[in-house]
């Protein structure tokens, strides 16, 4: 158990000092989404550098993504906390092609309530929280650096 936390500090310690953030999930966007980790980590890497639709306030920000072989036009809208200084976490995600138009304010006022509370905890305690599997890691360096 030691050991496998001396690893994480070590990764968490390793992105720091690069200066690039952690890509997580959560784990219900996790079970919705359809789409590759690499995709996703790089879409997280585009919301870094600002890249993205809209900012709808409080760290939250809509992300159109392409599903793999199609256009963004028919693919995936997200909603990407990105305000955190070592991580970005897809918070939810819907279809362009489901009905209805984008997400309700009840789904924003949502995510930037968790987003909220994500922000709050410190680096224990958010590693606490990913060795409990509510979150998960996909990247932490580039978008090559797929965790399993």
């Amino acid at each position: 158990m030691a050991d496998s936390r001396r690893i994480w500090h070590v990764i968490a310690l390793s992105a720091i000092l690069r200066d690039v953030k952690r890509v997580l999930k959560t784990k219900s966007f996790a079970r919705w989404c359809v789409l590759p980790d690499e995709t996703l980590c790089t879409a997280a890497r585009e919301v870094e550098r600002g890249e993205y639709e809209a900012d709808l306030g409080n760290g939250i920000v809509k992300k159109r993504v392409a599903y793999p072989g199609k256009g963004k036009s028919g693919g995936a809208r997200l909603l990407v906390a990105h305000r955190m200084k070592e991580f970005i976490i897809f918070l939810v995600g819907r279809d362009k092609s489901d009905p209805g138009r984008d997400f309700t304010p009840a789904q924003e006022d949502a995510t930037r309530e968790l987003a909220a509370a994500y922000e709050k905890l410190t680096a224990v305690e958010m590693q606490h929280v990913i060795g409990n599997g509510a979150l998960k890691e996909i990247c932490n360096d580039d978008p090559k650096s797929i965790r399993p």
